[in-house]
């Protein structure tokens, strides 16, 4: 009983780590092992990095005094926030680790970008 209390918790890895896996290969359609899924994440958040940064330029140019501070203060806190989150994906054990952490931080760049696009947009 007690092996296969201990198994379960390894078989829900796994089946994280391949759902991970065929997630990134939709999205890095030619990526063919882990160092390429790991390059491609990186391009992508690269990609998504400069649209949130557009966006942040197109929502807090219009704002002034404490509705601009308070725009800049949060963006300062959600930057915090990413990198602590997306590495503690990152730090976890195996190669899939990786994959993960930079999967967060397409993931959360992109859903921050379309945020601060649809304040440039109100």
């Amino acid at each position: 009983m007690r092996a296969i209390v201990m198994t379960i918790p390894a078989l829900l890895t796994l089946t994280f780590a391949a759902s991970a896996q065929d997630e990134e290969a939709q999205t890095c359609p030619d990526a063919v092992s882990t160092v390429d899924i790991v390059e491609c994440l990186g391009e992508l958040y690269e990609d998504e990095d400069a649209r949130l940064n557009a966006a942040y330029r197109a929502a807090i140019e219009p704002l002034e005094g404490e509705r601009r501070t308070q725009l800049r203060d949060a963006q300062r806190a959600w930057v915090a926030f990413r990198d602590a989150n997306c590495l503690f994906y990152r730090s976890g054990e195996g190669t899939i680790a990786a994959i993960e952490g930079n999967s967060c931080m397409v993931d959360v760049t992109r859903t921050r970008a379309d945020e601060l696009e649809g304040l440039s947009r109100d």
